[in-house]
């Protein structure tokens, strides 16, 4: 078969939330959520090969207990095959940029791919189930481009994205998202922490191809807790409109910011005045 000189590369490409709400506590501990996710050209890169066992290598240190490896226990559950999966990481972690689940979901292509014709191949949705498992992320990682997501995550509505330019920021600190939501005090109430129509005039902006109006409706229910823990972040919104964004925003939990730009060129300009954060990239929307 040749199989084992195969290696099965697959791009893993962050996301932002152009608009994130908390609507309320699940009987089941997570979060009711809301918002707009937008896929980046910021990406992992993953390579599968086969092997006799599952084994995952970082070139970043990551918890031992990875996204990586259990989105591959569980495709390869019960079939004796293992996968060596190598990760190279580019989406800082704990950063709200979905860089974790973006790895799982390329495993599970990787794989998908690895183990077509046999049994083991699964359908679109059958590996949107298994993604799931791994985290609420991982099915929009999966798909990508721009979705509405509501439940967990999980339930998405593919939207017609529009090409934006974007410079993303990280300080010195992240934020633990397990912390950031037990913090937040949310109850079983349903009720939106956003403006008024805050999705639909977004959706509404994206419709009509409207980066400054996009910009103006971007919105994060997590920003306030977030900076509880990462203070810098509204400091950096607000360096981001200063240095020429259309609007800047929190993406996920923190502690990414990331701002819209008219152009590339601006968004590479702004790039100057963040010399002192630890991560920072000019990229677009995928």
């Amino acid at each position: 078969m040749g199989m084992e000189t195969d290696i099965f590369k697959e791009k893993a490409y962050a996301k932002v939330n152009l608009t994130l709400d908390v609507l309320n506590k699940r009987q089941d501990g997570y979060h009711e959520l809301e918002g707009i996710m937008q896929a980046i050209s910021l990406a992992d890169e993953v390579e599968i090969r086969p092997s006799n066992r599952i084994a995952v290598f970082f070139d970043a240190p990551v918890p031992e207990n990875n996204t990586c490896k259990k989105a591959a226990e569980l495709f390869l559950a019960g079939s004796g095959l293992g996968a060596e999966i190598r990760v190279k990481k580019r989406i800082p972690s704990e950063a709200g940029l979905g860089g974790a689940s973006a790895d799982a979901a390329a495993v599970l292509r990787a794989l998908n791919r690895m183990c077509a014709g046999t049994r083991l191949e699964r359908s679109e949705n059958e590996l949107l189930k298994l993604g799931l498992k791994v985290g609420a992320d991982v099915p929009f990682c999966l798909t990508g481009g721009c979705a509405v997501a509501r439940g967990v995550g999980e339930k998405l509505s593919p939207v017609r994205g529009m090409e934006l330019h974007l410079l993303l920021v990280r300080g010195k600190r992240g934020v633990s998202t397990g912390k950031l939501f037990s913090s937040l005090g949310v109850g079983s109430e349903r009720t939106s922490r956003l403006p008024a129509g805050n999705l639909e005039n977004a959706l509404s902006a994206i419709e009509k191809k409207d980066a400054a109006l996009l910009a103006a409706h971007l919105a994060n229910a997590l920003t306030p807790a977030a900076e509880t823990m990462a203070p810098e972040i509204g400091e950096y919104v607000s360096r981001m409109k200063a240095l020429g964004a259309l609007g800047a925003s929190m993406t996920g939990s923190g502690a990414a910011v990331f701002g819209i730009f008219p152009d590339e060129n601006s968004a590479k300009r702004a790039y100057e005045g963040f010399a002192d954060c630890d991560f920072r990239t000019v990229c677009r929307t995928k």
